[in-house]
């Protein structure tokens, strides 16, 4: 069953102020919003009805820090029934940093103060940042 690993940048904030330090961004490693799935809101246009039709249930933000990093590193995994297409990546990537721009993500911004002390933004590419795509099979 192969799983769909969409990862982008989260930047960090102590009130207004980005925070760039790594033993910070560190202790943050790890985190997980597992209060709302992503697959819960897919659908609605025809593409989209499909693509939800071969993913399993499931989807939440991870965070994890890569040494040398100003940001952390956003996850949010699939696990689909058969390998996706090009097309149908390129609507989960889409669907996937909609999510974290307005959505699940920023429902985790308005929650992440109170839950880890820091506000964790998840970034997008309006934000100049790419999201990466991993397929792994298993």
């Amino acid at each position: 069953m192969p799983r769909i690993l969409i990862e982008g940048g989260a930047a960090v904030f102590n009130g207004d102020t980005q925070v760039t330090d790594p033993l910070v961004l560190r202790s943050l490693a790890g985190i997980e919003y597992d209060e709302e799935r992503f697959t819960d809101y897919i659908g609605g246009p025809p593409e989209e009805n499909e693509l939800a039709t071969v993913l399993d249930a499931g989807g939440t933000i991870k965070f994890d820090y890569r040494d040398g990093e100003d940001v952390l590193v956003a996850i949010t995994e699939y696990r689909s029934h058969r390998p996706l297409s090009d097309a149908e990546l390129r609507l989960l990537v889409e669907y996937t940093m909609g999510q974290w721009s307005d959505g699940i993500g920023e429902n985790w911004t308005c929650e992440s103060a109170g839950k880890c002390g820091y506000t964790i933004m998840c970034l997008t590419p309006g934000d100049g940042v790419v999201p990466v795509v991993k397929i792994v099979n298993e």
